[in-house]
């Protein structure tokens, strides 16, 4: 197994890193020789907690690429989002000219962690060097713990959510990120911890968030502009991420019935998990809501290029009634 890795920019890396930095402690970095995955899932919870795949061209990020494995040239690893976000920002401010990046099998004395344990037998190796005041050159090495991921169990981590029957689609404006900041403002005066989202192909598209206390009030923020909210004409994931990186065709633009019930699509999710999100949102260029029976997708484009994609997906939640 060998990962070595060159690179003179890592912008794109760390500011995927930083949108997710504060959802757990650890992620998943999955090398392949085309796409870097930055995956945050909680492997005690698959299904209930969101999770955020972002998937960055390595060829966008690297100069030199060098992987091999024995498991498809795709190497696996956890590792703490902090330290690894932290030591790139040294190598920003060192004004380095290039930072290598190594897998050592087995883990350096003097390793930055307090948190290796006897499951982290390998470390992830950053080095770059600097010229300092005087111009001698200054190497610099971290080396941060990390878990290579090899067994069945924690492959199952690496396994991406498969959407079916997607019911709508609709690209947000980038003014959508205030709805956040109206949502945390009421929030913060609320018990409320559910938010039920709303939409409709009807009356030129739709899109609202309810909160409601049973018996003491009930608050519907809406987005009041015109949204065009699609309806795929095939339902399943592959379709919809067509859709979202090329112009929209395969879906239905015309046939609305202002007087059909069915246009309109529900979904109750955990406020915390969508306001989670608002920091994605609010940097991408291209944010993409996909709504299903059962989940609703952020399907986000880091810049007006599917170089870093960002991808947020949030389950729904029942809420039992008191016949249950």
């Amino acid at each position: 197994m060998k990962l070595k890795l060159q690179t003179n920019n890592t912008e794109a890396l760390k500011t995927a890193l930083s949108l997710i930095s504060s959802l757990r402690k650890y992620i998943l970095l999955r090398f392949t020789p085309e796409i870097l995955y930055v995956i945050s899932v909680n492997g005690q919870s698959i299904t209930q907690e969101p999770q955020v795949w972002c998937k960055l061209q390595m060829r966008s990020i690297f100069n030199q690429i060098e992987i091999q494995s024995l498991r498809d040239n795709t190497i696996s690893l956890e590792i703490s989002v902090e330290l690894f976000l932290q030591t790139l920002r040294n190598f920003d401010k060192a004004n380095s000219e290039s930072l290598s990046i190594r897998l050592q099998r087995k883990e350096s004395s003097g390793a930055q962690s307090t948190n290796s344990t006897n499951s982290r037998t390998a470390s992830l190796a950053l080095y770059y060097s600097n010229v300092n005041i005087h111009s001698n050159a200054i190497n610099h090495t971290f080396r941060i713990p990390v878990k290579i991921l090899k067994n069945t169990q924690d492959l199952l981590l690496l396994k991406e959510p498969e959407l079916h029957d997607i019911d709508l689609i609709m690209k947000l404006p980038s003014e959508f990120v205030s709805t956040y900041k109206r949502l945390d403002k009421f929030k913060k005066s609320s018990n409320n911890d559910t938010i039920l989202i709303k939409a409709s192909r009807r009356r030129g598209g739709f899109l609202g968030f309810v909160m409601e206390e049973e018996g003491k009030y009930r608050v519907t923020i809406s987005w009041n502009e015109k949204l065009e909210v699609l309806k795929p004409v095939h339902n399943n994931l592959d379709d919809a991420r067509g859709e979202i990186l090329q112009p929209i065709t395969e879906v239905d633009k015309d046939n609305i019935d202002e007087d059909d019930d069915s246009e309109d699509k529900e979904i109750i999710v955990r406020l915390r998990d969508w306001q989670s999100a608002s920091k994605i949102v609010a940097t991408c260029k291209t944010v993409i809501l996909l709504l299903t029976a059962k989940e609703c997708v952020l399907h986000c484009l880091l810049q007006d290029s599917d170089e870093v994609e960002i991808i947020y997906y949030i389950s729904g939640i029942r809420i039992r009634s008191s016949i249950d």
